[in-house]
C-alpha cells in the first residue's frame, strides 16, 4: 500500500516557490502572505500556460499535412492528461515575470 504525503499549506507555498526559485530558496521563516498569495498566483499561470502549450505543434524535418494531423491528435492527447507538470520554458517565464514580486514578497516589503 502506497503510503500518502500530505503537505501543510506552507510547506506547499514553500514547495511552490522554490520549484520557480531553486537558486533563490525561501524557508518557513521568510514566509509571509505576500509569499503565499504570490504562490497561489505563479502556480495557477504556470498550469494555464502549460495548458497552452500543449496545443504547440513539435517542429519537423518533413512538415506536411498528415504530420499536421498527427500533430493534432498528440496536442489533443497532451491537453486531455491529468498531470500538472510545468513545462521549463513556461516556468523559466513565470520566474523571470514575478521575480520583483518574489524579492519583495522575500524580504517582507
Amino acid at each position: 500500500m502506497a503510503e500518502t504525503i500530505t503537505l501543510t499549506d506552507d510547506e506547499m507555498v514553500i514547495e511552490v516557490l522554490n520549484f520557480f526559485y531553486p537558486d533563490n530558496p525561501i524557508n518557513e521563516h521568510l514566509l509571509n502572505t505576500e509569499s503565499r498569495d504570490l504562490a497561489a498566483v505563479m502556480y495557477a499561470e504556470g498550469l494555464k500556460a502549460s495548458d497552452a502549450m500543449h496545443l504547440v505543434p513539435r517542429p519537423s524535418l518533413n512538415p506536411s499535412f498528415s504530420w499536421l494531423q498527427k500533430e493534432a491528435v498528440k496536442a489533443a492527447w497532451r491537453s486531455i492528461q491529468e498531470d500538472n507538470n510545468i513545462y521549463d520554458a513556461v516556468k523559466n517565464t513565470v520566474a523571470l515575470k514575478f521575480k520583483s514580486k518574489y524579492a519583495m514578497a522575500k524580504s517582507g516589503i
